[in-house]
Formats: C-alpha cells, sequence, structure tokens
C-alpha cells in the first residue's frame, strides 16, 4: 500500500463524515489551535515571570544595557507573541476554508 492510499484509508477511518479534504483541514485546525496554546502558554509564562506585559518588557528592555538571561527571554518572548499573531490568522483563515465545505 502506497503512502497516499493509506493516508486516505486512516481518513476515512478517523474521520467517517468528511472528505479527505475535510479531514486534512481538521487536523490543519487542530495542530494550528495546539501551537496557539502553546505560545500563550509560553507568553503567560514570561508575563507571571516580570509581572508585566510584553508590550512594557520590550521598553524595558530597549531602553537598558539587559543580562544575557533578560535578553533571551525578550526573544523568546517575543517569538510566543508572534506565534500567537501568526497562528490566530492561520486558525481564522482555516476556519474561514471550513465554513466554504
Amino acid at each position: 500500500m502506497n503512502i497516499s492510499t493509506s493516508i486516505e484509508s486512516s481518513a476515512r477511518r478517523l474521520f467517517p463524515d468528511k472528505s479527505l479534504e475535510q479531514a486534512m483541514l481538521s487536523l490543519l485546525l487542530e495542530r494550528a489551535q495546539k501551537n496557539l496554546i502553546k505560545y500563550q502558554t509560553i507568553s503567560r509564562g514570561y508575563q507571571k515571570k516580570y509581572d508585566i506585559n510584553f508590550d512594557s518588557f520590550r521598553l524595558e528592555v530597549q531602553n537598558s544595557e539587559p543580562s544575557f538571561g533578560v535578553e533571551q527571554d525578550y526573544f523568546d518572548w517575543e517569538l510566543a507573541i508572534t506565534g500567537i499573531a501568526d497562528m490566530e490568522d492561520e486558525i481564522n483563515r482555516l476556519r474561514g476554508e471550513t465554513q466554504k465545505e
């Protein structure tokens, strides 16, 4: 059995009421939602650690000479903030595609 046949067979078993395309949309939406939760968790962790929101933290970092650790946290937090925005956009796009079906 080739990979395409195997994927189609699994999709039919796991999503019996959906087409292959609908199953793929569902899986992509689920992954984007999991990624969003991951990025939100990271962001909340830094917000709790520094007791400040990201925009205020950014200003503090830009207006000082932060330690290596603080600077690394800044970059990691910024990555999480960017990830949140990207995943929210992706979720909205995928939901739009799902509603077209």
